[in-house]
């Protein structure tokens, strides 16, 4: 017996090793050099809401109704007849659709397939934030204040999530979010003090991380290390009382929510954040200086970029492709900070 638990310990501190191994493999392909410049700016005068990229690299862009591939050199038009909310692309090339009004949609070759109230149980056809997990299954809500949920998609059946028949404190989600390992990551959004944070384990275990009262005012923003680490950003805008609460940027470590300590007053920031390849944390800041900066948290020490070189738009969504090039979604265009 004492054999077989030796045994066990070895393996479970080689498995832990090469998991550690293989953590910092991933991060040394990408180089340490923060880059602020404006490399490329594409589809300038388009109003782009969101961006996902294929296992080849290549770009799936929406704008208005309008669904945009782009292979770096050419792009292809197809229009889904409905404003495109969100957008996630499945590992086996299906671009998958939230739309405004008219359900989820399945782009596959060249067509649409939509799925509405009318052929599925969804129980709206207003659909946002979508993401498919390494088993081409679609996660997406739909949901309004007192109906609906997190809803997933097999390929052969739906299911809905609510807090009639789950944890789930409220029926909208927002900034979904699958890590490597399939565990799947969003806050719960409607009313002011209920928003919370709920992790799916890729077992199917459901938790809200920090327990059941760690409930924040309102939460703006959602992202994930490679190694699993949890970010948020609270918002304070809709208090009527400007001076009463502060915003943050929390982490989830040690089974609690901790601050992520800034030089700067995060009350300034316009609504985000997010984190690129490398788990650096990007956030845009409109601050008392007078313009716009970024400012970059690389696990120890906080760049900041210059005058001038962040231009003063509403960024509406910002993703980075595998090279860990930064796509930063405009109402004027994509603009590029390539950090190869």
């Amino acid at each position: 017996m004492k054999t077989q638990l030796i045994f066990l310990l070895i393996l479970f501190l080689l498995y832990s090793c090469k998991d550690e191994m293989a953590q910092e493999d991933f991060l040394s392909d990408y180089s340490s050099e923060i880059r602020f410049d404006n490399s490329e700016w594409l589809l300038q005068g388009r109003d782009i809401s969101c961006i996902d990229f294929d296992s080849d690299g290549n770009a799936w862009i929406a704008s208005g109704s309008d669904l945009i591939f782009y292979n770096g050199t050419d792009t292809q038009i197809f229009n889904a007849e409905s404003t495109i909310n969100d957008l996630a692309v499945a590992q086996n090339g299906t671009v998958w659709l939230g739309t405004q009004d008219k359900g989820l949609a399945r782009f596959k070759g060249k067509s649409f397939r939509w799925f509405t109230t009318d052929n599925s149980i969804i129980p709206r056809n207003y659909i946002h934030s979508i993401a498919v997990d390494s088993n081409n299954k679609v996660w997406f809500c739909s949901a309004q204040s007192d109906d609906g949920g997190l809803m997933s998609y097999d390929g052969r059946r739906f299911k809905l999530f609510s807090p009639e028949n789950s944890i789930l404190n409220q029926h909208v989600i927002q900034n979904l979010k699958i890590d490597k390992n399939d565990n799947i990551y969003f806050h719960t959004t409607g009313k002011v003090g209920k928003a919370a944070v709920f992790k799916i384990s890729n077992s199917g275990k459901w938790e809200q991380l920090g327990g059941n009262d760690a409930k924040f005012y309102w939460l703006n923003s959602l992202d994930v290390t490679s190694d699993s680490k949890v970010f948020i950003y609270t918002d304070h805008s809709l208090s009527s009382c400007f001076n009463c609460y502060t915003d943050e940027i929390l982490y989830y470590e040690n089974e609690k929510w901790n601050a992520l300590e800034t030089p700067f007053d995060v009350n300034f920031m316009p609504s985000s954040f997010f984190l690129d390849k490398r788990n650096y944390v990007w956030t845009i800041f409109s601050g008392p200086n007078g313009y716009f900066s970024f400012y970059v948290f690389d696990g120890d020490v906080w760049h900041q970029s210059e005058e001038g070189q962040v231009p003063e738009k509403y960024y509406k969504f910002i993703k980075t492709d595998v090279n860990n090039n930064i796509w930063l979604c405009t109402s004027d265009g994509i603009l590029i900070l390539k950090q190869e």
